[in-house]
């Protein structure tokens, strides 16, 4: 009888096997089939020369009020991961529900006035569907979010201009498409303005744009351009204000200035090397000439220190998500703080 009720139990799990395994053949072929239908967009960028004048209505604004505004920083969310339903069994798709919960609960702890986005927010063959998915995700908290791209969200059936009309359509997300001409594609600002005078800029930046230097292929880095537009408009709100107005920078490769640091963090941690841009055309010494402070960037998953160097903060995003590698002292959020006195305040908000 015993032998009976074993030989019952092995075609039973035979049988379920059997049945998930099909079930797994079925969605894998079907996500395949998607995955080979080119979506292909229509970029919308701006030209721009550096002879033109910046006018206040040349970036958008966001008024801060008069106490506290917060700022939302949540990178690498790596939506699906490489993941068809097959490539993991489902696992995939797990680790982003429960990272969307995490989500969930951390903006509405902090309760931001926005919420910036820094790159590699999917990772899939079917991008541009995960990208409408994580938009109107964010757009049900009402609350105004700005992404820059990674080096891996235009790695799919979509190239970055679908990714592009994604976003600019998404009610609350004021990405745009940025300057004709200049690497990437997503560089914009956003001001921070009290009684309708900026008094802090937000540079967005796209340097997660494959790259041929000495004609091998780079992790991206803030090209020749994109500095010219840089100091362009920095100038340009000087003459708005009438004064300095300080500005961070974001963006998803970081600089090769963060390879330089090796101590001295003020908060987070350094759990690998930093994976920098190979080519360094000057961005940092720029940056720190014009009144920047504050650079942040994502990347590598196991850091999220900031550091001090030169004058400037260099820091990392803290990676938001459980999908793709990571590491749990090293997972959540970032909140800065935008004080009465326009003084930015850091720190690191663990899910």
């Amino acid at each position: 009888m015993r032998k009976f009720f074993k030989k019952k139990a092995v075609r039973v799990i035979l049988c379920v096997l059997a049945v998930w395994l099909a079930v797994v053949a079925v969605c894998n072929a079907w996500f395949a089939s998607v995955a080979l239908q080119e979506q292909k967009g229509v970029a919308v960028c701006d030209e721009w020369s550096p002879e033109d004048t910046y006018t206040p209505d040349y970036a958008q604004s966001i008024d801060a009020g008069d106490g506290d505004f917060k700022i939302l920083c949540l990178t690498d969310i790596h939506i699906r991961n490489h993941g068809t339903f097959a490539a993991a069994l489902g696992v995939n798709f797990i680790l982003d529900g429960m990272s969307r919960i995490r989500l969930k609960q951390l903006i509405e702890e902090v309760q931001p006035g926005l919420i910036l986005i820094g790159g590699d927010t999917v990772l899939t063959a079917w991008n541009d569907i995960c990208t409408q998915q994580f938009a109107d995700f964010m757009d049900g908290f009402e609350i105004p979010w700005a992404p820059v791209f990674g080096n891996h969200d235009y790695e799919g059936r979509a190239d970055k201009a679908k990714l592009a009309e994604i976003y600019e359509s998404s009610e609350y997300c004021l990405f745009k498409s940025g300057p004709a001409g200049m690497n990437g594609m997503g560089n914009y600002i956003i001001n921070l303005t009290r009684d309708g005078k900026p008094v802090y800029s937000l540079f967005m930046f796209d340097d997660g744009q494959y790259r041929i230097v000495d004609g091998q292929i780079t992790d991206g880095g803030i090209g020749e351009n994109q500095i010219a537009w840089y100091k362009w408009a920095v100038d340009g709100i000087l003459a708005q204000a009438g004064e300095t107005v300080p500005s961070m920078a974001f963006m998803h490769v970081p600089l090769p200035e963060y390879k330089e640091i090796t101590d001295g963090y003020t908060q987070g941690m350094r759990g690998e090397d930093s994976y920098t841009a190979v080519n360094n055309d000057g961005f940092f010494t720029a940056f720190k000439e014009n009144g920047g402070t504050h650079v942040f960037a994502g990347h590598d998953h196991n850091n999220n220190f900031f550091a001090e160097y030169e004058g400037v903060q260099l820091c990392y995003f803290t990676k938001s998500s459980y999908n793709c590698y990571f590491s749990f002292d090293a997972l959540g959020g970032n909140v800065l703080t935008l004080d009465s006195n326009n003084q930015i305040h850091a720190e690191i908000k663990s899910f």
